[in-house]
């Protein structure tokens, strides 16, 4: 009995020893799958550059995303890609061959009216547009494109710009005045018209904790990325929140993140002084509600500000104001769209951007 003893005996401490190690070693697959799939902040963006998917496909038919303004009557959608005003004009537009420059020549001509055409017509009828959707901060609703015209104007690039107008199928749907985006595809599910539901309005109390973890991550990343500047608030001046104030300014704006989530959205110009120097610090961020999901839409930087003038510092020529949340025509979760200032020039690029990934949707120079 003492030999069976001496030989089986360790097979319990064994068998509790390799418990152990697979209690332990699911306890860290079991960490290491949630940090898999807990949700992270994208990586932050340095300015809104002018993106666009919009093309014309094989059939002559337009799609892509646009970046606009609504009236009363209808949206006036922008697209400065000059990819797109380039097959426009080419396959629609007057001939160019005289021309010893092809941009010369559509500047010339501006404007530029391309034809629409209805399903069924032949393609060199004019370009296509099946299925377009609108949202504005009222909501979603079909609408129907009624003119496009190449301009000549004074943005970037070639200075040229193409104008959509697209109008609401239904008058009795949302209205689409303000700040737009339009999804225009040639085939799909044909959006109806849907009400944006509201969302609930910060309260004061969250309206400041949102100014403060704004203004406490700008000056935390600009202090890291500019260590020879050694810069401080100006705490006796107010920060105006939701006006049209520039600087010293605050623009809070909620969305939806998808599943349920809200977010907040805010786009902060504030005054700073640094020994003889005062700079305005610009960034855009977002937050939940208790400050635990912090997110770095656009990086912060640093403006001058000298007599009464803001300019650029080196490259940082940029900053962004006028946020609003706008539905999403794929997901339950909101765009976010922003204008974008350049300090240099004084020119303005609007801009529709995704928060969950910093993704732009789409984005266009104004030209004056």
């Amino acid at each position: 009995m003492k030999v069976f003893s001496s030989i089986f005996c360790p097979m319990p401490r064994l068998l509790l020893l390799a418990l152990l190690l697979a209690t332990t070693a699911c306890a860290s697959l079991g960490r290491a799958i949630a940090d898999a799939m807990r949700e992270r902040p994208p990586a932050a963006r340095s300015r809104m550059t002018v993106a666009s998917d919009a093309r014309l496909d094989s059939l002559g038919r337009l799609e892509g995303s646009f970046v606009g303004e609504g009236t009363a009557r209808a949206v006036h959608l922008v697209s400065t890609d000059t990819a797109l005003i380039a097959d426009l004009v080419r396959q629609y537009g007057p001939n160019m061959r005289r021309t010893t420059d092809f941009w010369t020549g559509v500047r010339r001509a501006s404007p530029i009216r391309i034809p629409i055409r209805d399903i069924g017509e032949p393609v060199d009828q004019g370009v296509l547009l099946a299925r377009t959707h609108a949202a504005s901060p009222e909501g979603r609703s079909a609408a129907e494109a009624t003119s496009i015209t190449i301009r000549s104007g004074y943005c970037g690039g070639y200075g040229l710009e193409a104008e959509l107008i697209v109008e609401p199928t239904h008058r009795d749907g949302p209205p689409l005045t303000g700040p737009a985006v339009a999804n225009v595809r040639p085939s799909g599910t044909r959006l109806g018209d849907e009400w944006r539901e509201p969302l609930p309005e910060p309260d004061s109390t969250l309206v400041y904790n949102l100014i403060d973890w704004s203004r406490r991550t700008m000056d935390s990343l600009l202090a890291r990325s500019h260590r020879s500047i050694i810069a401080r608030p100006v705490p006796e001046v107010p920060v105006m929140v939701n006006t049209l104030a520039e600087l010293d300014a605050a623009e809070v704006a909620a969305y939806r993140a998808g599943d349920g989530r809200l977010r907040y959205a805010v786009s902060l110009r504030e005054r700073r002084v640094a020994d003889r120097d005062t700079l305005i610090a610009a960034g855009v961020f977002a937050f939940d509600a208790t400050g635990t999901w912090r997110q770095v839409i656009f990086q912060p930087l640093y403006l001058d500000f000298s007599r009464g003038r803001l300019g650029a510092r080196g490259r940082d020529d940029r900053y962004w104001r006028r946020l609003v949340a706008l539905d999403d025509f794929a997901f339950d979760r909101d765009n976010l769209w922003m204008e974008q200032v350049d300090a240099r020039t004084g020119r303005v690029i609007w801009g529709v951007i995704q928060p969950a990934d910093n993704v732009i949707v789409a984005a266009a120079e104004m030209c004056p």
